[in-house]
């Protein structure tokens, strides 16, 4: 009985309706989550820094751990409905156990031509499906309206007056320092942050897509209006999906961001994602991401290259990961020690090489234990390794990680 008060009242909550417990069928309000974490020791090779244990949801590639618990409420005639996220993970320093990454509600009309989505908003629809960016042009507190005109064609426009943060802060909303009193949350017309997005997709053949972000200050940085927050940039987005072959994954996605000052400050990414799967139990992939900058001053590009093998044996699945990043450092040379399989930063006159041998046991279709080893060789044309002594440095950290789904 109190579990049944407990999800009316979350419901309720979200969707802004009021409706009996015994007027909710319970097959339209659908819930999913997991649970992930584990634990890391990192080493290095410098002789005065000590071994440190710390704990580190690879897979999430969070700190310490993550716990999502997704709601998912659908009316009978499947024109309107409400999505919610509860999650904890990160940090905590910020806003407390929990946040509340996207509550929405949304209305179909016309023969689902048109769908309209309000409150924080998080929908996937416009996500690149690439491995390095896996992202759009975001969204936040505020309105999404796509347009179906015809089959395969999505058009999307957004305005947010907020934006959430970013997954290491717990997707939280947040203004300079502190969490939102709403009342004070107003911008100007051309301070709120716009996306238009648009997807085409031809089944079996491809998907092409396309996202903007005008300049905005939507990311609410200090109440500054410098444009420094979290997507407060102009940003141009294209992705290029190969569908037409069976068992391969090709993507190719690039970025053109601060458009407004291109020439001098703009930033351009390319990441290409390839997977094939030989057989039943082969896979092999390889992922690539380039780095490019327009600055007044010569600023080197920065090259990623990620080679990636696994074999199952039942429900047991040895991988092997080989990276090499040209002006580029790995994420373990400091005691921070994150190192999820994107654990690298662009850095000029720097370089790592990096393999990661790991096996993952699938104990059932909905929960993992993997044990793995990262080893990252790191080197600099500077000494900046061993208290400024050495121009290298070796880390590694041996992990257990483990999911739950639910």
């Amino acid at each position: 009985m109190k579990k049944s008060v407990v999800i009316t009242v979350i419901f309720m909550i979200i969707t802004g309706t009021v409706c009996a417990p015994d007027k909710l069928d319970a097959q339209d309000l659908k819930f999913d989550g997991y649970i992930e974490s584990g634990l890391g020791v990192w080493s290095t090779n410098d002789e005065n820094q000590d071994t440190l244990v710390k704990a580190f949801a690879v897979d999430s590639e969070r700190d310490g751990y993550r716990f999502r618990f997704n709601g998912i409420y659908q009316n009978e005639e499947k024109n309107a409905g409400a999505r919610f996220r509860f999650q904890s993970q990160g940090r905590m320093d910020t806003a407390g156990y929990f946040s509340l990454p996207y509550a929405y509600g949304w209305v179909t009309f016309l023969n689902n031509i048109f769908n309209l989505a309000g409150g924080i908003i998080d929908d996937s629809a416009y996500t690149t499906a690439d491995w390095w960016f896996n992202d759009d042009s975001g969204e936040g507190l505020g309105l999404l309206l796509k347009i179906n005109p015809v089959t395969g064609l999505s058009l999307g426009i957004g305005s947010y007056v907020i934006s959430q943060q970013s997954s290491g802060s717990n997707n939280i909303l947040q203004t300079g320092s502190g969490l939102p009193n709403f009342g004070n949350i107003r911008l100007k017309p051309d301070e709120v942050k716009y996306t238009f997005n648009a997807a085409y997709t031809l089944a079996d053949a491809f998907r092409i897509g396309a996202g903007f972000r005008p300049k905005n200050n939507a990311g609410w940085n200090d109440g500054q209006e410098t444009n420094t927050g979290r997507e407060e940039t102009s940003q141009l987005t294209g992705e290029l999906r190969l569908l037409a072959v069976k068992d391969l994954t090709a993507v190719i996605i690039g970025i053109l961001n601060k458009l407004d000052e291109f020439r001098d400050n703009g930033d351009i990414t390319l990441s290409e994602t390839f997977a094939y799967r030989i057989n039943r139990e082969f896979t092999l992939g390889f992922n690539a991401v380039q780095f490019f900058y327009n600055r007044p001053a010569d600023k080197n590009p920065a090259f990623l290259f990620y080679l990636w093998g696994s074999y199952a044996f039942g429900k047991i699945v040895p991988r092997l990961d080989l990276a090499y990043f040209i002006n580029g450092r790995s994420n373990t040379t400091t005691s921070s020690a994150v190192y999820h399989r994107r654990g690298f930063t662009p850095g000029d006159d720097l370089s790592v090489f990096s393999i990661r041998p790991s096996i993952k046991i699938n104990l059932d279709s909905k929960t993992f234990l993997e044990i793995g080893d990262v080893i990252n060789l790191d080197s600099s044309k500077n000494d900046i390794y061993h208290s400024n002594t050495k121009n290298s440095m070796c880390s590694n950290v041996f992990y257990i990680d483990m999911k739950w789904s639910f």
